[in-house]
């Protein structure tokens, strides 16, 4: 039962009581009789002192309807205790100083699910950031820097000293054996076979002309186009297995050929000089921008980026860190409670405009039943505690005046 029915009830009972002892005599009478009646006084005074504060108890209206009456100062008071009181800076932070933030913040990361929610939310926010990027906005302010960087770069210096690089026996013996089984390779190909087929018969036509002695001479020695296409051949082949063979004289001839080539290739000034105009050419001739949109479209925005995995791992590794570091967590608790500081003292004035703009938004209607909504149970209870009061006070008058008959008589 709510407390207003209850003291409703008790003022009934009181207000009955007292009707239904009139006729009521004796002693015992007479004590009910008067005990109901100071409880109903009580009940009614008290009644008439709860009413009063939010409205106008049987329509009388002076000194009643506190609250709307008075509700100017009622507001001032109110923000005052807010703003000064209840949320003063050195109220807020002595309830702030007593907690461990960053060990509540280090309790979210491992246990509640915070590890992964700021993981997404770096996603979120970075991915968002990444994705709404002008990427040929970019591209354009980017690629005459590149392009002058790789001007100033000297990459035909760098390729000449590949070269020479190239000439140490370590790499040379590898590349010239490749080459070497390439060769090999190219003359037992059959295309080969007929290219130098082809020349071997021209060469013939072009040796004999019109002269029958020749022809009758190599005619007679049996060097056909077929047989002398076919000794070119073996004799290339075995050139090249007697280069083959790494203990061979022909093998370290070549090797030597070879290095000395690349020695010469790599400090060739005119090489160099030819490397560094085709690529000034290239580069004024080639437009680095549509690449380097398509780049960054492919390869920077996207769902999941290259350089996702790479947040994610420095997340977690900055997050480990935290949760496992004293020294880190007394640095995050410092700072979190000097800035919430700093933050209360530079806006604390707005504390008081805050609250008078909420409670102006309550009309006198909405303000009388808010309050009697937050205190109508206690306020029921004077009233109740007024009925039983007044009673034992009845009780105990009548008492005092029985006690004081019954002694003068």
């Amino acid at each position: 039962m709510q407390k207003k029915s209850m003291a409703n009830l008790a003022l009934a009972i009181s207000a009955a009581g007292f009707l239904g002892t009139l006729p009521a005599g004796g002693f015992f009478g007479g004590l009910a009789h008067h005990g109901f009646l100071a409880a109903t006084i009580g009940g009614l005074a008290d009644w008439f002192a709860v009413t009063a504060i939010f409205g106008r108890p049987l329509g009388i209206s002076y000194r009643t309807d506190i609250l709307r009456r008075n509700r100017g100062r009622i507001m001032d008071a109110l923000v005052t205790f807010a703003s000064d009181d209840l949320l003063s800076v050195e109220n807020i932070m002595q309830t702030v100083d007593d907690q461990d933030t960053a060990g509540l913040f280090a309790f979210y990361l491992e246990h509640r699910g915070g590890h992964e929610r700021l993981r997404q939310v770096a996603h979120d926010v970075v991915l968002r950031a990444v994705n709404t990027l002008d990427t040929q906005r970019i591209a354009d302010e980017v690629a005459p820097v590149l392009a002058e960087s790789l001007r100033d770069v000297p990459l035909e210096r760098a390729f000449l000293d590949v070269v020479r690089l190239l000439a140490d026996e370590r790499h040379s013996r590898p590349i010239l054996q490749t080459f070497l089984g390439i060769a090999e390779r190219v003359l037992a190909s059959p295309v080969l076979h007929d290219v130098l087929l082809e020349n071997v018969t021209a060469l013939r036509k072009s040796y004999e002309k019109d002269s029958f002695g020749r022809a009758f001479l190599l005619s007679s020695l049996g060097l056909t186009d077929e047989h002398i296409t076919e000794m070119i051949c073996e004799r290339l082949a075995a050139k090249v297995k007697d280069v083959q063979e790494s203990d061979t004289e022909a093998y370290a001839a070549a090797k030597a050929d070879f290095e000395m080539m690349l020695i010469a290739l790599s400090q060739d000034a005119s090489l160099a000089a030819a490397l560094a105009d085709w690529k000034n050419d290239l580069l004024q001739s080639f437009d680095l921008r549509p690449l380097l949109v398509d780049w960054m479209e492919r390869n920077i925005k996207g769902v999941h980026p290259f350089w996702l995995d790479a947040l994610d791992a420095f997340i977690d590794k900055k997050i480990g860190t935290f949760t496992s570091s004293k020294p880190w967590q007394r640095r995050f608790d410092h700072f979190v409670k000097t800035f919430l500081s700093d933050e209360l003292k530079k806006h604390h004035d707005a504390i008081p405009g805050l609250v008078r703009e909420r409670l102006d938004e309550m009309t006198d209607d909405k303000l009388v039943a808010f309050v009697e909504a937050k205190v109508q149970d206690d306020l029921q209870m004077i009233r109740i505690n007024g009925a039983i009061v007044g009673s034992l006070v009845g009780m105990g008058l009548y008492l005092l005046v029985e006690l004081a008959e019954r002694m003068w008589h």
